[in-house]
């Protein structure tokens, strides 16, 4: 409740809101780090506790999402100029989204322990695909001289979503833990709460423009969406 008038200070005009053009790509930043960061944190923790997996194994979940995150970046800068900056982003959340549920179903005893891995591969893709292509629609975006702050902005936006994203899961693990509950409960709700973040992603990034190039005029960005 503090930070929020600070945020509507520090951040462009209508990023709470999810307005269109740069406040869009913003807002959109904040939520894909919130559901990425907020999950990536407690997949080893998931591996390891619930399903008894080697802190080895765990981390190989960790380097097949970094894997495919650059992957998806190389793919990403290759089709951009032929794909809007709306769709691309839409096609990023859905991967997210599905690995999201992939990695939740691994709460449960009867699926594969393999699938943990996969699942934050996808994840992995769908950031190469959605990271990107905001940073990118936040350059072409930003009026001429203020480069700067749009970047610090979304910069903020990125930092702000990931602690939040980790700091929730931390405290639903620490209170069901004090309760004497298993903690797969707990996950199973944060990996809810973070696929919810997703999808509101999907109604944020409708304010992202549909150009698959710049326009001439960068004055002109926003009414190009």
């Amino acid at each position: 409740m503090l930070a929020v008038p600070s945020l509507r200070k520090l951040l462009p005009v209508g990023t709470l809101r999810a307005a269109p053009g740069l406040p869009a790509a913003i807002a959109t930043m904040g939520l894909i780090n919130l559901a990425f960061f907020g999950v990536d944190a407690f997949v080893p923790l998931m591996l390891v506790e619930v399903r008894g997996a080697s802190i080895g194994f765990a981390g190989l979940a960790l380097t097949a999402g970094t894997i495919a995150w650059s992957s998806g970046s190389w793919i990403q800068a290759r089709v951009s100029m032929h794909v809007s900056r709306r769709t691309m982003e839409w096609i990023g959340l859905t991967f997210i989204s599905i690995a999201i549920l992939i990695i939740a179903s691994v709460l449960l005893p009867q699926t594969p322990i393999f699938l943990g891995p996969i699942g934050w591969g996808v994840a992995g893709l769908g950031m190469g695909f959605a990271y990107i292509t905001l940073n990118l629609t936040m350059l072409e975006l930003a009026e001429p001289g203020q480069e700067g702050n749009a970047s610090s902005s979304m910069q903020l936006a990125s930092v702000l979503g990931s602690g939040v994203g980790t700091g929730i899961g931390g405290a639903l693990v620490a209170v069901v833990h004090a309760q004497g509950n298993p903690i797969q409960h707990a996950l199973g709700l944060h990996f809810g709460l973070m696929l919810f973040a997703v999808l509101v992603g999907f109604f944020t990034a409708r304010g992202l423009p549909q150009f698959t190039r710049p326009p001439a005029n960068p004055r002109f960005a926003a009414e190009a969406a």
